[in-house]
């Protein structure tokens, strides 16, 4: 019988140029924006910062810029654009870039109306949020689906913890998708932010807290990646594969809301946490071990059924192509990873991300999670 609870109050536009809209939107959330972005320059060096802030202005919108965000953001880094925040008294706040600011941005708009630091708000404290500030996501690359969940991922220095606030008062209130945004990222970035995609999409299908809607955004979202990501990293001025990918990234994140991530996603975020490469990079290194594993289980049976394939070994060798032709066979000894570090990431797993290796779909112990880390090596 079929069971599930869903709920997603996105207003989700998606469109070559819908970014132009921004002001539109902002206009009818608050009066004055606090534009949260990255520190690289690139969203500046590519106008998107300009066309964002003219929007606003056409609008009657006033803004302030927060461009403080860096990969694997801290909670110091969500508290340094609070405090922009409340020296700007703005009263909406706009993720521009990819998960990493979205995030940030979604923790801003937190303890900028609940007081308090982000990190008090992270899970493994317990403390919910009384109220936000309206939020608009605007992606600019196709991995993390951040613009369409209840999810802002930051790392607890202190504790070497990369864990989540959860709140339904975080989903943006819009979520505009120009894949016109996505043509300028280079392919490294191309790749590693589709692994996280393709990664959301295919732990959200079997996890058990997953329901058959997770798993039809998840079907979608595999589709498309499989049938355009190679497009993509060929040529990164490919719009029509970018569009499908943004719009399988977006799929993804749908997925995860309802189904969450799982052991892949536990393991992860220590190691990006620790050696500070990219969330996907880590991703790539463990998806072909857990599928690999999950195979013995035959958890996979039911999607390469509904992908088209002819059994669930086809699809950890679809996986397996796919991540080779993107430059994505990722060793993780090549980001620094020994031996000697295993024992404490998985440590780190077992301490903060619980939730999400019981989410997964085959029990596994700590001695086997430490062994699949080893494999990564």
């Amino acid at each position: 019988m079929l069971e599930a609870k869903i709920y997603n109050p996105v207003k989700i536009v998606f469109g070559v140029g819908c970014v132009r809209e921004v002001g539109k939107y902002a206009s009818r959330l608050g009066r004055k924006a606090l534009i949260v972005t990255t520190s690289g320059g690139s969203m500046r060096k590519h106008g998107f910062l300009d066309i964002v802030s003219k929007s606003l202005e056409e609008h009657g919108v006033r803004c302030a810029i927060f461009d403080g965000v860096k990969t694997n953001p801290t909670t110091e880094i969500a508290d340094e654009g609070t405090r922009v925040a409340l020296r700007e008294n703005v009263d909406v706040i706009i993720g521009l870039g990819g998960g990493s600011a979205i995030d940030v941005a979604k923790a801003i708009a937190v303890t900028a109306a609940s007081g308090g630091s982000s990190k008090e708000y992270l899970y493994i404290y317990g403390k919910q949020p009384g109220k936000a500030l309206p939020i608009i996501a605007i992606p600019t690359t196709h991995g993390t689906g951040s613009e369409v969940d209840r999810y802002a991922v930051l790392t607890d220095e202190e504790r070497k913890a990369k864990v989540s606030i959860v709140s339904d008062l975080i989903y943006p209130r819009v979520a505009l998708l120009d894949p016109k945004l996505t043509v300028t990222l280079p392919p490294r970035l191309t790749a590693a932010t589709t692994v996280d995609a393709l990664a959301h999409s295919l732990e959200a299908y079997v996890a058990r807290y997953g329901n058959r809607m997770a798993q039809i955004y998840a079907v979608e979202a595999i589709k498309e990646i499989f049938g355009n990501a190679v497009k993509a990293y060929a040529n990164g001025k490919n719009l029509e594969a970018r569009a499908r990918l943004l719009w399988a990234s977006m799929l993804a994140g749908l997925a995860i809301n309802i189904g969450r991530t799982c052991l892949p996603h536990a393991l992860e975020h220590p190691i990006s946490a620790f050696l500070g490469i990219h969330h996907g990079e880590g991703l790539a290194a463990l998806l072909p071990t857990w599928i690999k594993r999950g195979l013995k289980e035959k958890i996979f049976n039911n999607l390469a059924v509904e992908l088209g394939l002819k059994d669930a070994d086809e699809l950890y060798e679809k996986v397996v192509s796919l991540l080779k032709s993107i430059g994505m066979n990722v060793r993780l000894g090549e980001h620094g990873l020994t031996e000697d570090m295993v024992e404490k990431l998985v440590g780190n797993a077992w301490t903060y991300l619980t939730p999400l290796i019981e989410n997964n779909p085959y029990k596994v112990s700590r001695e086997e999670t430490c062994k699949m880390l080893l494999n990564t090596i």
